[in-house]
């Protein structure tokens, strides 16, 4: 089943329900690529797509200026790494949980299962070199709503970022 996203800067794209399992299975064959040697820029650049599709079913973000920068200099793995920290079916089921709570978050509800969301979201931040104790600045000092909400966009950029870091990215960053 797709739903079309008018968020104003993609106009009547189509999401997939199910896109965060889509992106594990994705990410999980492309890291056993990887381990083999035969990861191709192709492969990458699917792996890029399916990423984008579950970010474009999680906007609009409660970004805060300056995140994408501090999360960039923090990250020091690429999401291809994810699966050596969690599972393909545990970072299916994160994603998917993970849409389900922003969709509560917008309708300016606080979910009942945000304690499971984040404590997959720390496994996969530590997946991906991160600690969530880092984001303080973040999303402390502010209400409960707001806090998740800036959890799950802290958690969404990681996964954008970490989609599009590789040697090349690194290089151009520099």
């Amino acid at each position: 089943m797709s739903v079309d996203v008018d968020n104003g800067l993609f106009p009547s794209q189509t999401v997939m329900e199910g896109s965060g399992e889509a992106v594990a299975h994705i990410v999980a064959a492309a890291s056993v690529l990887k381990s083999m040697g035969e990861l191709s820029l192709d492969v990458v650049e699917i792996v890029r797509k399916y990423v984008d599709n579950w970010i474009m079913s999680m906007v609009p973000l409660d970004y805060i200026p300056g995140m994408a920068e501090y999360l960039g200099g923090k990250l020091n793995k690429s999401i291809l790494d994810v699966p050596n920290e969690v599972s393909e079916e545990e970072f299916g089921e994160t994603l998917e949980i993970i849409t389900s709570v922003k969709k509560s978050l917008d309708m300016g509800e606080i979910p009942y299962n945000f304690g499971d969301a984040e404590v997959r979201i720390d496994r996969v931040f530590r997946g991906l070199g991160l600690d969530a104790n880092d984001f303080g600045r973040f999303v402390g000092e502010v209400n409960l709503l707001e806090k998740m909400k800036r959890t799950i966009t802290l958690f969404v950029l990681a996964i954008g970022i970490a989609s599009v870091r590789d040697k090349l990215w690194i290089v151009e960053s520099q």
